[in-house]
């Protein structure tokens, strides 16, 4: 979900400051609360499966949380684009899939399709 950027440090023999530089994250803004996709958008797989036992990642990914869009997760380009708008508050301890919410682990054998 993030990704590190090293600092570009300058020196400058004629002063006599320092620069604290930080790296990582604040923890201000909002978060993937899965704690299986862990920031990672991934989506669903409608592929012809044969019959095969798939779990509930794998045939649902994503779908179900509020970030959720039709080709990435929100947090990393809408929430972006609208200037780290405070409206994405509202969905703080939510952002999970919707098989997550409702118990399921991520290979358990999907037996609810109502996702």
């Amino acid at each position: 979900m993030n990704t590190y950027e090293r600092p570009a440090v300058l020196v400058n023999e004629e002063l006599a400051e320092g620069v604290y530089a930080a790296s990582g994250t604040s923890g201000n803004g909002p978060k993937c609360d899965s704690a299986y996709m862990n920031g990672v958008w991934q989506a669903p797989d409608y592929s012809d499966w044969g019959g095969a036992t798939r779990g509930y990642k794998q045939q649902f990914a994503c779908l179900g949380c509020p970030a959720n869009t039709d080709n990435g997760c929100g947090l990393q380009t809408h929430y972006i684009e609208s200037g780290n708008a405070a409206s994405y508050d509202v969905d703080n301890g939510n952002r999970k899939p919707s098989w997550e919410k409702k118990g399921y682990g991520p290979d358990d054998p999907v037996t609810d399709w109502n996702m």
